[in-house]
């Protein structure tokens, strides 16, 4: 069983970030939980050298928010957006949000904000085709 090396989650609030990052965690499929609070955060891991392979991301945001960030990483390489997976998190989206969301090609799919276990589990065997278990909670 391998584990992806990097998801990012990037949303200002930080109850929700410890929430995902301790649900991700317990699926023991993600070698590591970055957190950015905003998209400019985001985009400077990115520029670092941080290629997350899946990015958890909210539409809300101060400084930068969800929108500005997926225009922003459609100025980077093309091939570094073949390998990233964006999912975006937050409240239902309106019919022309979700058409603008699924019109950048990274942009896979639309789940809840707080994340589950089997969330997380389902994404990484559909996109990753990596097995998953849960940790045992002692």
């Amino acid at each position: 069983m391998g584990k992806i090396k990097q998801v990012l989650l990037v949303d200002d609030s930080r109850a929700t970030n410890f929430f995902n990052k301790t649900i991700i965690k317990k699926t023991d499929c993600v070698q590591e939980v970055l957190v950015a609070e905003n998209g400019e955060e985001a985009i400077q891991f990115i520029k670092s050298g941080n290629v997350p392979e899946v990015i958890f991301l909210d539409i809300n945001m101060p400084i930068m928010n969800g929108w500005e960030f997926l225009s922003e990483v459609q100025k980077f390489d093309k091939e570094l957006t073949k390998t990233v997976v964006v999912l975006m998190i937050g409240a239902a989206l309106n019919p022309e949000e979700e058409k603008l969301a699924y019109s950048f090609p990274y942009v896979k799919e639309f789940k809840e904000k707080m994340l589950t276990t089997k969330t997380v589990k389902e994404i990484v065997e559909k996109y990753f085709h990596k097995e998953c278990k849960l940790i045992e909670q002692a």
